[in-house]
């Protein structure tokens, strides 16, 4: 086989947790979700050695929910980079205190929105956190201590406001992220809106391991989309990666046997990857 003619749509790369580094052909890069290099518990999961100064670019800083695994890096990549920071309005405020960020580098967002920035366009939907039994003093109470960035009421707003997307590029390429539960985007990614790339948190919580690659596989083939790449799964990674690589092995096997064009393509953290559209000779 031999590719006639190949166009890239992106560059990406999963660093940790829901951390992303998308690289776009105008040059503008955005981070998701920084969280790559923290003290204390939160660092036991992180990528050895990752530090800010790997990153390669910072244009914009998008964040999913206030959670310290989703915020711990947010200070270091905005004094690198001086990032346009992209959250729900509702915790604007609060991340702009913690991370001593100029309110003119907040871009607030909402839910069912579309926001128009420098190589790509975000439509944005509420989402919900996978469940936790605390209420607020209980959270207050998990998330006390140094070990979690940020101020207790942005961690506790982390169980609250979650904000999934869909990101099309400036030449066409869709992709969707999906930070916890469906909240109904099965239903948004079908038809015309259907994404070529589906960015997804797992199906539950990092301690649930029964039916975890059935239950990722039905959703998916009810998607029936061309890839999925799973996010934060860094637990697997760290305390049982032989699990982590069963899941994706038999997720691929269960669409395989649905008939199901759409595969799964977990990264390994840190190295970078090329998205392209290509036309290739086949015979």
């Amino acid at each position: 086989m031999s590719d006639l003619a190949v166009s890239s749509a992106l560059e990406f790369r999963w660093i940790n947790g829901q951390c992303f580094e998308f690289k776009f052909n105008n040059g503008k890069t955005l981070i998701t979700d920084p969280w790559y290099n923290y003290p204390g518990r939160l660092g036991k999961r992180c990528p050895p050695g990752f530090t800010t100064d790997d990153l390669e670019g910072g244009d914009y800083l998008f964040v999913n929910h206030g959670h310290g695994d989703h915020t711990a890096n947010i200070q270091d990549v905005y004094d690198r980079f001086h990032s346009t920071v992209i959250c729900h309005s509702s915790t604007a405020m609060e991340i702009a205190k913690c991370f001593h960020i100029s309110l003119t580098d907040i871009y607030p967002v909402d839910s069912e929105g579309t926001y128009y920035f420098d190589g790509f366009t975000l439509q944005t939907y509420h989402g919900t956190h996978h469940k936790i039994k605390d209420d607020y003093e209980g959270t207050l109470k998990r998330f006390g201590g140094e070990e979690f960035p940020g101020s207790l009421d942005l961690n506790a707003m982390g169980g609250i406001f979650n904000t999934n997307f869909v990101l099309t590029t400036d030449q066409g390429f869709r992709l969707a992220f999906i930070g916890g539960n469906d909240d109904g985007m099965l239903e948004r990614l079908r038809g015309l809106n259907k994404p070529n790339l589906i960015i997804r948190n797992k199906m539950a919580g990092s301690n649930v391991k029964t039916n975890v690659a059935e239950d990722f596989a039905e959703w998916f083939s009810k998607v029936d989309t061309q890839l999925l790449v799973p996010m934060h799964y860094e637990t697997w990674l760290t305390e049982d990666p032989e699990f982590a690589e069963k899941v994706f092995r038999d997720m691929n096997r269960i669409l395989e046997e649905k008939g199901c064009v759409g595969r799964v393509a977990p990264m390994e953290r840190g190295r970078w990857y090329s998205l392209n559209l290509s036309i290739t000779s086949i015979r």
